[in-house]
């Protein structure tokens, strides 16, 4: 891939991106260029992938063909009035920003804008990235984007619609899963006696090596359920008590998360 792509901000989603995008392929790092408001920290990227740098958004907004705005939400909307007359309508825009929309990107550029919601799981090439394009990008752009983002996750194009309720399923999902698991190693620390090292470090192996039998194509959780859970076993003990007080948790989960996102639109 010969296009250019710029990338700012630095900050951990930006940073594994850079990494992931030239680990699993998508783009070498001389094609990569980054800029970011404390150039400590871009620097310190660069030095680490051998990425260009830019001085500033503007010089990398004028030199890159495709533009990834990687700065808090809200920061997007001054970064963009920063660039605006930069980002002409030959310019690809892709914001991974969770609460703006496609029609207030829109609205502050003539660039064809696609955003696209990753997960912290590309930094291992695996996980979903949700992406979601706006009527000005045409099929090259797509098939672009989903190249790109394809060699880092399983990029799932979805409606903007969507994209709040789908966030939760996906890229929250990780620190959701990782609590899960604390939880229940606290518990077995609590409950047991087992040491809180030990009860982690067991619970955080065992969750490993349940999401490599997932991986196992046609397997499904109730399938790994049914191989562990058999009837009238004590496994089976514990799956009821999920299946009775779990799923007002995840529910709850759903509820919170969608307050939140609107706080943010609000």
């Amino acid at each position: 891939m010969d296009t250019q792509i710029g990338i700012i901000g630095t900050g951990s989603m930006g940073c594994m991106l850079i990494r992931s995008f030239i680990r699993g392929g998508a783009a070498v790092p001389h094609h990569i260029s980054a800029s970011n408001r404390t150039p400590e920290a871009r620097d310190a990227i660069a030095r680490e992938t051998g990425i260009g740098i830019a001085d500033t958004n503007r010089t990398l907004a004028r030199d890159a063909d495709i533009i990834i705005l990687c700065v808090r939400q809200p920061d997007v909307v001054p970064v963009m009035e920063e660039i605006k007359d930069l980002l002409t309508d030959d310019k690809l825009l892709i914001s991974i920003a969770s609460d703006v929309a496609l029609s207030e990107l829109e609205a502050l550029t003539p660039a064809r804008v696609v955003r696209v919601i990753p997960s912290v799981t590309s930094e291992h090439l695996k996980g979903v990235s949700l992406m979601v394009f706006s009527g000005r990008t045409t099929p090259a752009d797509r098939e672009l984007a989903l190249s790109l983002f394809g060699a880092i996750a399983t990029p799932v194009v979805i409606a903007e619609q969507n994209i709040e309720a789908y966030t939760t399923l996906t890229s929250c999902a990780p620190a959701f899963f990782a609590a899960m698991v604390h939880e229940f190693a606290q518990s077995a620390t609590r409950m047991t006696g087992i040491p809180a090292a030990e009860a982690e470090r067991l619970a955080c192996e065992t969750f490993i090596g349940t999401a490599a039998l997932l991986e196992t194509p046609g397997t499904t959780s109730p399938d790994i359920i049914r191989r562990v859970a058999t009837p009238g076993g004590i496994t089976e003990e514990g799956v009821n008590v999920l299946a009775h007080d779990f799923p007002a948790v995840c529910d709850e989960i759903f509820r919170a998360t969608a307050r939140k996102h609107a706080q943010f639109r609000d």
